[in-house]
């Protein structure tokens, strides 16, 4: 009974929340951009996010797609199968580069769009 009535009062007991923006500041140090207040910090995530893990990935991917096509249409000797299996392979990559090139476009022209609407300048770069 003692516990549940302790339960009770420290569930009843008011208590003060406030923000801290300390912990704001350290993410955006990590990030290694200038958050300013807060307003455009999911810019600054997702221009981040694409400069540091969307091209250099996509990127990697397309070069290792790009050899093992290579090292398959090498390897086939001229068996029309492997050749269009290459094909196939290259086709994917390019498809993959094409819709990646349009995803980094795409954030971008949205981090320009919001740096042109608030004034803010240097939100993209």
């Amino acid at each position: 009974m003692m516990k549940i009535s302790s339960l009770i009062a420290l569930l009843l007991t008011p208590v003060t929340a406030y923000a801290d923006a300390s912990y704001f500041a350290v993410y955006c140090n990590a990030l290694g951009t200038y958050c300013g207040d807060g307003q455009a910090f999911i810019v600054h995530l997702a221009v981040a996010a694409v400069n540091v893990v969307v091209i250099p990935f996509v990127g990697g991917l397309a070069v290792i797609g790009v050899l093992w096509a290579a090292v398959k249409w090498q390897s086939s000797f001229g068996n029309d199968q492997g050749k269009e299996e290459a094909k196939k392979i290259l086709q994917i990559v390019l498809v993959g580069m094409v819709l990646a090139v349009t995803g980094v476009a795409f954030v971008n022209w949205v981090c320009n769009l919001i740096e042109s609407t608030t004034g803010g300048s240097g939100l993209c770069g």
